[in-house]
């Protein structure tokens, strides 16, 4: 006895789909996986107080700080991993404590034993600091960009 082949089967229409298709699917379902992600993720816009410090005055600085206004005058970090140089700059990011956008600015020359400071300094205005120094009329001071 001989058996018969067995009928083929249509399953067309019926949720099957083709190599093409497949790869589709699961790029579309990646790209929308990625999109929800992103879209959950908390922002990591920089803070409005982050700056840029550029030495234009044509002396090393050692020590450049920032305070809150309520901190005194007393309590300064230095925000130079090492000396900045005439024409080099700096940036300088703010941690998100909510400190308010008023700073002090204080910046300390390498070889000279001054001390040039700012007061009251709104940094969410601007994103660069520009220090200038007039040896016309022996003052140090920044434009902001």
């Amino acid at each position: 006895m001989v058996a018969a082949a067995p009928a083929p089967i249509d399953v067309r229409g019926r949720g099957q789909f083709s190599i093409g298709e497949f790869h589709m699917k699961y790029f579309l379902s990646g790209l929308i996986a990625i999109g929800l992600s992103i879209a959950a993720a908390p922002s990591f816009a920089a803070d409005a107080r982050n700056v840029t410090v550029v030495n234009e005055t044509g002396y090393a600085i050692k020590f450049l700080g920032f305070n809150a206004p309520d901190d005194g005058l007393d309590e300064w970090d230095n925000e130079l991993d090492k000396v900045l140089q005439n024409q080099a700059s700096t940036y300088v990011e703010f941690d998100d404590d909510g400190e308010g956008c008023v700073w002090n600015v204080r910046v300390d020359w390498q070889n000279y034993d001054e001390t040039v400071l700012w007061k009251n300094v709104n940094l969410c205005k601007f994103t660069a600091l520009r220090l200038r120094y007039d040896s016309g009329t022996k003052t140090t001071s920044f434009v902001a960009e």
